[in-house]
């Protein structure tokens, strides 16, 4: 009879970097410089 090994979950890979963290920090940044820019542009429009 062949002897059987107990299943064994996969190692997890390593951790990824926090990579995407900086990428949605730029991208709120520039939203915020955006709408900053739009505002002085709204509010110096007439003149």
């Amino acid at each position: 009879m062949p002897k059987f090994k107990p299943a064994r979950g996969k190692k997890r890979a390593s951790p990824t970097p926090p990579g995407g963290l900086a990428c949605v920090v730029l991208v709120i940044a520039g939203i915020a410089l955006v709408m900053l820019f739009l505002y002085f542009v709204l509010t110096h429009a007439n003149g």
